[in-house]
Formats: C-alpha cells, sequence, structure tokens
C-alpha cells in the first residue's frame, strides 16, 4: 500500500464538517480492519493447506506443559 496522501483526497478532507470527517475516519478505519482481518484470513488459509499448525492434542500438549511451568515458576 503506497503510503503517499493524495492532494486531492486533502482537498475534499478540508471541505468536510467535524462531524462528516468523524464518518470518513471511522470508514477508513473500518477498511484497514477488513484489510488486516482478510491479510490474517489468507495466511491462516495457506498455513492449513501447507501444513504448518498444530493438532489440537499437540497443542493441549503444549498449553498444559507451559501451565505447569508457569505454576512452578510462582512458588
Amino acid at each position: 500500500m503506497d503510503q503517499v496522501i493524495d492532494k486531492e483526497l486533502i482537498s475534499h478532507l478540508l471541505r468536510l464538517e467535524n462531524n462528516q470527517q468523524e464518518k470518513v475516519l471511522a470508514y477508513m478505519k473500518d477498511l484497514l480492519i477488513q484489510d488486516e482481518m482478510n491479510k490474517r484470513a489468507d495466511e491462516s488459509e495457506k498455513a492449513i493447506s501447507e501444513g504448518r499448525t498444530k493438532s489440537f492434542d499437540q497443542f493441549n500438549r503444549s498449553f498444559e506443559q507451559w501451565k505447569a511451568n508457569k505454576r512452578a515458576s510462582m512458588k
């Protein structure tokens, strides 16, 4: 994504009232969040298709080990 702000965009934003600017900002934030979620979903789908995931049993064993280590370190 280009990190350059278009002069036309700025000129249009400057014409907006405060409440309109807030709506535009909220819309832009939503777009960025959706874009990030889509990227994460694509990465997850790719990891699954390439077999780079843990089974539930592997995760559960790791989690139980983490809990045991955490308890031991708190004593």
